[in-house]
């Protein structure tokens, strides 16, 4: 079947990863993702950043 007519996998529960090894991989992949956003999110913007940016205003 072709990918676009492939139906869609239902969203994974954390119960799911105890079933199946690919399961447990995407819930590790999704885990990190997570990390990394939150990382990223939680990054604090140098002073000297912002008086550059305020500069370009």
């Amino acid at each position: 079947m072709p990918p676009e007519t492939r139906p869609k996998a239902p969203p994974l529960s954390p119960g799911d990863a105890e079933r199946s090894p690919s399961a447990r991989k995407v819930l590790d992949v999704n885990s990190a993702l997570r990390k990394a956003y939150d990382s990223a999110v939680d990054e604090l913007i140098p002073p000297s950043m912002l008086e550059l940016l305020e500069k370009l205003n």
